[in-house]
């Protein structure tokens, strides 16, 4: 079988390699993987980022896919072959404080796919029943391989970042995680406004234009300007930050309205600088948010399927031959959401 390897801890350092097919074992099932999407830290790890400078080598990447089950392992009950999936991208201990709290998550000891352990970038992949989730036949497999990045996005905003409908909120940074927030945003009944800079009017803008979402280029206008022009305020009541630039969140903190809330899910390269004292006096709630749990898949799944989430402006689609060209693609901004097909 084919896999897009990471075998150097250097700039780039990917292969596409032939590997052997693997055999599920008892209570595991193999998956043969239909695509896989390039998530932002795919991108940091490709580079070889201080960021994720962590990554094990060799280790095939990856961890948003979809699939169909082709071989169940011994004492595999709840599944069946020809079963379409999505597989939650964690392997967590279930024995730490945060496994025994529910929080798997965040486990103390955790495994990422295609980080600490192999992941979905290669046509099979043998794993457990408990990672799995079924997907509807109306979902396509293309769709359905961004149910991972939206289950990031439920977390953030329905589990952490109390958004409630009528609320307007300010979505810093138009990559695939804002404009899948945005839409995550809308679908609760709130108001999204999606902020970029001058690079983003290439395609990230735009593209948020095609979705219906109310967009701002801050290198033009000033958002304080705009609010007052376009919603009679001065103030959001919660921004949800997906860019990682550290600027952003004393940005935030100014423009939340007293007993707002900020959340923060974007990742950030540097240590960020704050004058806490003001979120302090305006009551300020900052809430951290990091990847998903069972639920928040179901809960995707559900927004993706009922059409409440539209994912085709963001994809492009690779062959998985054309993996180091996807991931430059990725990481110039000359694409949103790279997706191979296997």
């Amino acid at each position: 079988m084919k896999a897009i390897v990471k075998t150097e801890k250097t700039y780039g350092g990917i292969e596409v390699l032939e590997l052997e097919k693997p055999t599920p074992k008892e209570n595991e099932v193999l998956v043969n993987i239909k695509n896989a999407s390039i998530c932002g830290s795919d991108v940091h790890a490709y580079a070889f980022s201080a960021s994720h400078n962590f990554i094990t080598t060799p280790v095939i990447m990856g961890h948003e896919c979809s699939g169909e089950i082709v071989e169940l392992g011994k004492g595999v009950s709840e599944f069946k072959v020809g079963d379409r999936v999505v597989i939650e991208i964690t392997k967590p201990c279930g024995k730490c404080n945060s496994c025994l709290k529910g929080k798997e998550h965040i486990c103390n000891d955790l495994k990422v796919r295609g980080m600490h352990i192999d992941g979905f970038y290669t046509e099979y992949i043998a794993v457990e029943p408990k990672h799995l989730h079924k997907i509807p036949d109306t979902l396509s497999f293309e769709h359905a391989s961004m149910i991972e990045p939206i289950s990031v996005l439920t977390h953030a905003i329905i589990d952490k970042s109390e958004v409630r409908a009528g609320d307007l909120v300010l979505i810093t940074g138009p990559g695939p995680i804002g404009l899948l927030a945005a839409q995550v945003i809308k679908s609760i009944g709130a108001t999204p406004i999606v902020v970029g800079t001058e690079a983003d009017e290439v395609s990230r803008l735009p593209v948020a234009k095609q979705l219906d979402l109310i967009t701002l280029n801050v290198e033009r206008y000033s958002i304080t300007e705009f609010l007052k022009e376009n919603f009679n305020k001065e103030v959001v009541t919660a921004v949800i930050e997906c860019s990682g630039a550290v600027q952003v969140v004393q940005q935030a903190i100014e423009l939340t309205e007293k007993g707002g809330s900020i959340t923060l899910v974007g990742m950030f390269s540097k240590r960020v600088e704050l004058d806490l004292s003001l979120a302090i006096r305006k009551e300020i709630t900052i809430y951290t948010s990091y990847a998903s749990n069972w639920l928040n898949f179901e809960r995707s799944i559900n927004l993706l399927d009922k059409g409440l989430i539209n994912v085709d402006p963001l994809t492009t689609i690779y062959a998985i031959e054309d993996a180091a060209k996807a991931f430059e693609d990725a990481l110039h901004k000359r694409v949103i959401k790279p997706i191979f097909r296997f």
